[in-house]
């Protein structure tokens, strides 16, 4: 079975001028109904530089705001140094990174967890074919509320700002 665009459909949330300096914040959604759904990208503008010197700002997607069961964007260059202003893509990331791991350019592992898509964090349900590390897609459920959350960095003086799109595919 394939989990392309087929019978499926797109929708972008979007959540503006998201501040994640202080403290860790979240809303909470719902798809469309009878519809699961795959996060098939996050992107961020920041509009003020990410500060956390041990760890940096990060979007998590999943069923609460502790959870990143759907979707996990680190928002750095390191585990430490967060992202200045400028546009960042995860999905791009993934698919320009050197040496990127596996088929599908969902996950990046260029520091422990900076990027996975599409739930791809090896606890799914479903296996991707031609994977050699288990690699999974974990569905949104459908008619059941889904999170998105910023979580701040820590460390330092955490600071940063961007507006946040997560790209949903409903099937």
């Amino acid at each position: 079975m394939s989990y392309e665009l087929v019978g499926a459909f797109r929708e972008r949330y979007l959540i503006p001028a998201f501040a994640f300096g202080a403290a860790t914040a979240s809303r909470t959604l719902q798809g469309p109904p009878g519809r699961k759904g795959l996060v098939r990208d996050i992107l961020a503008t920041v509009t003020a530089a990410m500060v956390g010197t041990t760890t940096v700002p990060e979007i998590r997607v999943g069923t609460a705001q502790s959870d990143n069961s759907f979707a996990r964007f680190l928002l750095g260059t390191t585990a430490t140094a967060g992202y200045g202003t400028g546009i960042f893509r995860a999905r791009f990331l993934c698919q320009a990174a050197q040496n990127r791991f596996g088929n599908f350019p969902t996950r990046l592992a260029d520091f422990a967890n900076h990027i996975f898509l599409e739930g791809n964090n090896t606890s799914g349900s479903v296996t991707l074919p031609g994977t050699a590390d288990n690699q999974t897609f974990v569905f949104v459920t459908a008619d059941t509320p889904f999170f998105i959350t910023g979580v701040a960095g820590v460390g330092g003086a955490p600071a940063g700002t961007a507006d946040i799109y997560v790209d949903i595919d409903w099937f």
